[in-house]
Order: C-alpha cells, then sequence, then structure tokens
C-alpha cells in the first residue's frame, strides 16, 4: 500500500516470463554487452528505491542475457569481447545472489495481493447489493407518496365542490310550493274541495244503500302533463358561486429527507509498474537540440553528419537525459560511424549514465528517418524500449524530429531485416517509425545539460 493506491503485484512466474529476452545475430554483439549492463545497473537502481517486483526482473532479465543467450551469438568467443563477458559472468553471480533474496518477500507479497483482490471483489458486489436495496426501497417509498398525494388531492377536490353547492343562493321569490304548482295531485285547494263533498254527502239522510261513490274514471285518455321548473328555476344558472376562495391543494411531500440514502462508493486506486504500463518518462533537455548544432555547425556547413550520444540516469522510474557525448566518428553527408567505442563505454561507465539514444544531423537532406538511421536507432531500442533518435535538418523548415521504432510492427521489421544495400526499402514503411513526443514519453524541459566532446581527445 502507498497512502491510498493499491500497488499491483505480480506472481514469480510471471515476473519470470517477463524478463525474457531473445537476441538477434545480425544485431553486434558489442550492443547486447552494453544492453546486459544498463540492466544490472537499472536493477540496483530500482531496488535501491523500493521497487522490487522491476528489480527482480530486470535481474532476470540480465541473467537470461548473460548465461543462456549472448553464449548463442557468433561472435561470442572473439577475444575482442571475452574482457566483457568475464566480467558480466561477475555480475551474474550477484544478480542471482539478489534474486533469491528477494523471492520470499514477493510471494508474501503477491499473496496478500490476491486476498486483497478477493476482499475487494467481495466489496463490490456488497456495494451493488446495497445500492439496488436502496433503488428499489426509494422506488416503494416514492410510489407510497404519489398515491398519498393522489388521495389528498381527491379529497381535496371534493371538499371544494361541497363547499361550492353549500353557497349557491335560490333566485329571489322563489319557493316550493309555486314551483310544484300544476302538479297532479299535489294541487291544494282542490283536495280541499273534495274533502267537504264527501263529509257533505256522509252526513246526509240518504242510506248507505242509496250512496253512489263515484266512479274511479281511468285517466289515460287524459294525457299527464308535463312537470317543467319554474320558469325563474329554468332560467336560473346552476354553476355554482362560492362566495370565498376555494381551499388549496395539498402540496406533494418531499420525500429527500425521509428517503434512504445510497451507500458511499469504494474508491480504489492501482499503482501500476513500468513494465505493465508501458513506456518509461523520458526528459531531454530542451536546450539539447541549439547547443547540439552550435558545436557541430563546421561539419553542417562542410555539408557532413555527426552524431552525438544521448546519457542520463534512471530516477524515480523516470528516465533523464543529462549528458551529450560527442564520441570519435567518422562521417559522409549521408552517414556517420562512431570509432573507439571502448573510450565511451568507460566514460559512461565511470560515471554511472545510462545510453538513453542518439542525436545526429542531415545537413543536406530532410528530417526523417534513412533505412541506416532504422537499423542504427533498432539496437539502441533493443538495449532500452524508450530509447530515442533525434535527427537535425537545419537547412529545412521541419528542423529536427524525435522518433523511436513502433513496437509493434516497426521493431520487429528491422530485427528481421537482412537485406544487404546500405540504403534500401522496408515493407508498410509509414508505420515502422513514429514521433516519441505524440507517443506522450518523452518530455522537453528546461533542464542543465552537460555537454563532452571526445572527438578532440
Amino acid at each position: 500500500m502507498r497512502g491510498n493506491k493499491v500497488e499491483k503485484c505480480f506472481s514469480l512466474q510471471e515476473l519470470n516470463d517477463r524478463a525474457k529476452t531473445t537476441p538477434v545475430e545480425s544485431t553486434p554483439i558489442r550492443f547486447y554487452i552494453r544492453s546486459a549492463e544498463q540492466l544490472f545497473r537499472q536493477a540496483k537502481i530500482y531496488q535501491q528505491e523500493g521497487d522490487l517486483q522491476t528489480s527482480y526482473m530486470l535481474y532476470m532479465r540480465f541473467c537470461n542475457l548473460v548465461i543462456t543467450e549472448l553464449s548463442k551469438h557468433v561472435e561470442y568467443g572473439q577475444p575482442a569481447y571475452k574482457a566483457s563477458i568475464v566480467s558480466l559472468n561477475k555480475s551474474a553471480l550477484v544478480a542471482m545472489t539478489e534474486i533469491e533474496a528477494l523471492k520470499p518477500g514477493l510471494d508474501k507479497k503477491y499473496q496478500e495481493y490476491q486476498q486483497y483482490i478477493k476482499q475487494r471483489e467481495e466489496m463490490v458486489q456488497a456495494q451493488i447489493q446495497a445500492q439496488v436495496q436502496a433503488a428499489q426501497a426509494m422506488d416503494m417509498y416514492r410510489q407510497h407518496n404519489e398515491s398519498q398525494h393522489r388521495h389528498e388531492a381527491n379529497r381535496a377536490i371534493k371538499e371544494r365542490r361541497d363547499l361550492e353547492w353549500a353557497c349557491v343562493q335560490p333566485a329571489p321569490g322563489w319557493s316550493l310550493a309555486k314551483a310544484l304548482e300544476g302538479v297532479p295531485g299535489l294541487n291544494a285547494p282542490q283536495a280541499t274541495q273534495h274533502r267537504h263533498a264527501y263529509q257533505q254527502d256522509y252526513n246526509s239522510t240518504v242510506g248507505l244503500s242509496e250512496f253512489h261513490y263515484p266512479e274511479y274514471k281511468r285517466q289515460h285518455h287524459h294525457p299527464r302533463p308535463e312537470i317543467s321548473a319554474p320558469t325563474s328555476i329554468r332560467q336560473q344558472s346552476f354553476v355554482p358561486t362560492p362566495t370565498g376562495p376555494p381551499p388549496a391543494l395539498p402540496r406533494k411531500p418531499v420525500t429527500q429527507s425521509i428517503a434512504p440514502k445510497l451507500p458511499p462508493k469504494i474508491q480504489i486506486e492501482e499503482d501500476i509498474h513500468e513494465f505493465s504500463q508501458g513506456l518509461r518518462t523520458l526528459i531531454v533537455p530542451v536546450r539539447l537540440l541549439d547547443r547540439f548544432l552550435n558545436i557541430v555547425r563546421p561539419n553542417t556547413n562542410r555539408k557532413l553528419e555527426t552524431c552525438g550520444i544521448l546519457a542520463g540516469v534512471l530516477s524515480r522510474n523516470k528516465l533523464t537525459v543529462t549528458t551529450l557525448i560527442i564520441p570519435k566518428q567518422t562521417a559522409t553527408s549521408d552517414t556517420c560511424s562512431t570509432t573507439n567505442e571502448d573510450e565511451l563505454f568507460e566514460y559512461q561507465s565511470e560515471r554511472d549514465l545510462m545510453t538513453l539514444g542518439w542525436i545526429h544531423t542531415h545537413p543536406t537532406q530532410t528530417c526523417f528517418m534513412s533505412s541506416v538511421d532504422l537499423h542504427t536507432h533498432c539496437s539502441y531500442q533493443l538495449m532500452l524500449p524508450e530509447a530515442i533518435a533525434i535527427v537535425c535538418a537545419p537547412s529545412h523548415e521541419k528542423d529536427y524530429g524525435v522518433f523511436r521504432l513502433t513496437d509493434p510492427p516497426g521493431l520487429q521489421v528491422i530485427t528481421n531485416c537482412r537485406q544487404k544495400p546500405l540504403f534500401h526499402q522496408h515493407p508498410g514503411e509509414d508505420d515502422i517509425y513514429t514521433d516519441a513526443c505524440d507517443q506522450g514519453h518523452v518530455e522537453l524541459l528546461d533542464l542543465d545539460l552537460d555537454i563532452v566532446d571526445l572527438r578532440g581527445k
């Protein structure tokens, strides 16, 4: 753990697989010797900085290259490389000792990481379940509130209607008696007259035998008069006329303060190593270009190429160019080649400077990578994946470029190329190399730069 970050761990088998490397016979063995030296130096730096996984992987890669692969190279038995190989074998013994010392701690760390992964998955599943349950509870709560709101709204509407009808006033002069005039059976004077006639007949001296009941006459031949409301009622509008303002509808209840809250999300961060993340950052002093062109201007004026070595250090998983070394060399208008490389290697070894790339001019051509440049840079990039090639073309509008081989396919195409002519075409040249700045791993910063010109020594 690094604060809130979790360091991703790999098993020993995964680290061993990542450490494998296979040299190409067409690449001179001196480049692999230099590559092995840089691997050993990087492994020690990562070990000192506490990045034990990367240190273990680089130690393994170093041992694989020195013990297994270099002996297969066609130049392995040449006397010129005997001293370098003896030195590498001594370093391999140190590397194997460090590997065995690192194994127990790395294995324990991997087991702890696997336990953390298991716990993290359980926490994620618990969080998902809690969110589902909270969402369901919120949905039920919302439905309940909406139902209650509809009930309250309907009750308020009913109360408003009852109040409106209660407030209706009858028209002036209207009475129930007048409204019922003309309705058969409800004529009060006529009913009174019949009652008096029956009473008089009952009190007379006529016998009961002589009493004749009035014959009931069916009234089906008398059309039943239509019942109609008084003119005052028919003309009256029945639209309620409330005497005061109606009661307001109830407000929809606010549920935010009562509704269940979602559980907090789990924040997980992982710190990924350089060999799983990609290229490490390579920092280049921005003044390097101008200073290099000023130094090599005499050769440029004579239309001769000039090259230099970008040397630097590794610190906190970042590579920084600190020194520009201009070695002894021969040159033409289209090529340049270093000489007395032992002097160059010795200078870097004494100061623990890694080779981070190279720089050269195109005094008569545009800014691009020729087939010679591609093969030259292939050796640098095989030693260090982040290695760059800077091309300066001061006589053209685009006066410089920062390039590297694509991987894949460029590195594989150039590695497997067996063409003999110095200048030749490669299949798919548009995809063989790319701008390293666009890749995002190269940064140009205003830093100090040491310049060492070995040509005059």
